[in-house]
C-alpha cells in the first residue's frame, strides 16, 4: 500500500514538475508529456521493485518545490529547499549527496555567483540544521527511533543504466541534458532545468543501482520540455516518422526474437536511412526527425509491455 501511495506522489510531482518547465500555453500539454513519459516506461514497473521510492519522492519534491519557487526571493526559496533536504536526510536518502554535486555547475554558471553559493550553503547547513533539531526532539520523545539512517550514502556501482533497456528513451534523455547543458554554456545562466539535466548525469555515472526509479521520474519532464513545441506536434512529416517507427517497431517485437533494446534499434535505423532518403532536402531540421524516430519508438515499447503485463 505505501508503494502505491509512493507512486502516486511521485507521478504527480513529476507531472507538476513538467507543467513548470515549460512556458504557460504549453504547461498542461508539458506535465501530460511528462506523467505519460513516466508511467509509460517499460521499466516503471520494475524500478519501483528494485529501487527505494523515497529516494524518487525526495528528488522530484526537490526539483518541483524548486521550479514553482523560481520567482520567489533567494532567502524564501533556499530555506523551502532546506526543509525539503532535510526530508532527504530524515528518509537515509543518498541524493542529498547526489543533489549536492549537481549544484556545482548552478552554482558555476549563475549569474549571480556570490548569491548561489550563499544559496547552496543555506541548503546544506539550514537542511543539516532542521533535521538535527527535529531528530533531537524526535528522539527524546521516540528513544528507540536509533541512529539517523545515514548509512551507504556514498555508493560507486560505476556507469549503471538500467532504465536505458529502452534505447529510445537513452537517446531522448541524452538529447535534453545535452540541449540543456549547450544552453547553460551559451547564455552563460542556469536554472532549475539544468539542475534537473546536472542531477540525471551525476546519478547516472554515481548513484547505486536502486536509482533507476529516479532516473526515469527527473527524466520525464525533461524529455517533455523537449518534445511539446508546436512545431513538432503539428508537423505533418513529424507525425508521419511517429507513426511510422511506433509500427515497425511494434510488429518487430512479435516476428523477431532479439532483445528489445535490439529491436527499437534495427527499427530507428530503419525509418532514419528511409527518411534521410525522402526528407533530405526538406526543411524538417534532421534533429526533430531524430526525436520523432525515438519517441515512436519508445510509444511502441509502451505498448507492447503494457501488452506483455496485460496477457500475463
Amino acid at each position: 500500500m505505501m508503494q502505491v501511495f509512493l507512486a502516486a506522489a511521485t507521478a504527480l510531482l513529476v507531472f507538476a514538475a513538467g507543467w513548470r518547465m515549460l512556458s504557460p500555453q504549453n504547461s498542461a500539454a508539458g506535465g501530460t508529456a511528462a506523467l505519460l513519459l513516466f508511467l509509460g516506461h517499460p521499466a516503471f514497473l520494475s524500478c519501483f521493485q528494485t529501487s527505494s521510492p523515497w529516494d524518487g519522492l525526495f528528488v522530484m519534491l526537490f526539483l518541483t518545490a524548486w521550479l514553482w519557487m523560481e520567482h520567489w526571493s533567494l532567502f524564501m526559496r533556499s530555506w523551502v529547499l532546506a526543509a525539503v533536504y532535510s526530508f532527504g536526510l530524515w528518509i537515509g536518502s543518498p541524493f542529498v549527496l547526489w543533489g549536492l554535486a549537481a549544484l556545482v555547475p548552478w552554482v558555476l554558471f549563475n549569474r549571480r555567483p556570490v548569491a548561489a553559493v550563499v544559496s547552496l550553503l543555506t541548503v546544506l547547513l539550514g537542511g543539516l540544521a532542521i533535521f538535527a533539531t527535529s531528530w533531537g526532539i524526535t528522539w527524546l520523545f521516540l528513544p528507540a527511533i536509533g541512529r539517523p539512517l545515514f548509512s551507504q550514502w556514498v555508493r560507486w556501482d560505476g556507469l549503471n543504466l538500467l532504465p536505458a533497456i529502452s534505447l529510445p528513451w537513452f537517446l531522448l534523455t541524452g538529447g535534453a541534458v545535452i540541449e540543456r547543458c549547450h544552453a547553460m554554456v551559451r547564455e552563460r545562466r542556469s536554472d532549475a532545468s539544468i539542475y534537473a539535466a546536472m542531477l540525471l548525469a551525476v546519478t547516472a555515472l554515481c548513484a547505486s543501482a536502486k536509482a533507476g526509479i529516479v532516473l526515469v521520474a527527473v527524466s520525464s519532464p525533461l524529455i517533455a520540455r523537449l518534445l511539446v513545441k508546436k512545431e513538432f506536434i503539428f508537423h505533418r512529416r513529424v507525425r508521419w516518422v511517429v507513426a511510422a517507427t511506433f509500427s515497425i517497431t511494434l510488429g518487430m517485437t512479435y516476428f523477431v526474437a532479439l532483445e528489445p533494446w535490439r529491436i527499437a534499434g534495427l527499427a530507428m535505423l530503419l525509418v532514419g536511412i528511409v527518411t534521410w532518403g525522402l526528407y533530405r532536402n526538406s526543411r524538417l531540421p534532421k534533429f526533430m526527425i531524430g526525436e520523432a524516430i525515438c519517441l515512436g519508438a519508445f510509444l511502441s515499447e509502451s505498448v507492447s509491455s503494457a501488452l506483455r503485463l496485460f496477457h500475463s
